[in-house]
């Protein structure tokens, strides 16, 4: 969401399209059609741009929010879905791998949206993770690992270098 702007970007996953809607005039503004699976998305208001993960191609793609056109990707592995963002660190953590680009566990890719780039790969023993949260208080990411029923706990300080 776009405060500020008054704007609210929608992943239409299964249309291959992202959204974005004018609150205050209550319309549709835009529609990005390069995308294959959005999944999840973090707007960067200092930065004008937009990050969006793409499960169809395994990137992050990344719009600049006044013109809408892409201006880079970030490439991951296939079947990039869900992701946590850290305001304090501007990182995205993006599941990515497993089951759906047929390897026998995951990867967490840490993802600097200031630099534009990945920094580090986490492995997740588990073919299915389904989803993230950060605490809030301290540097443990949780890990839903749906493919073993069972939530991995990672310390994010010893992951990446800063």
């Amino acid at each position: 969401m776009d405060l500020q702007g008054q704007r609210l970007f929608v992943a239409g996953e299964d249309n291959s399209v992202v959204e974005i809607l004018d609150l205050a005039a209550g319309k549709l503004v835009h529609t990005i059609t390069d995308v294959k699976a959005p999944h999840s998305m973090v707007y960067r208001a200092d930065l004008k741009k937009l990050f969006v993960v793409d499960g169809g191609t395994g990137e992050v793609k990344i719009y600049d929010t006044d013109s809408y056109k892409r201006t880079g990707s970030i490439k991951l592995r296939e079947d990039a879905d869900s992701m946590a963002y850290d305001p304090s660190t501007k990182y995205m953590y993006v599941v990515n791998g497993g089951e759906g680009a047929k390897m026998a566990y995951s990867f967490i890719s840490v993802v600097d949206t200031t630099a534009g780039k990945s920094l580090a790969d986490i492995k997740i023993d588990s073919d299915a993770v389904e989803a993230l949260a950060l605490e809030k208080s301290g540097p443990r990411l949780f890990v839903n690992m749906t493919g073993k029923d069972a939530v991995a706990v990672v310390d994010r300080g010893k992951t990446h270098r800063d």
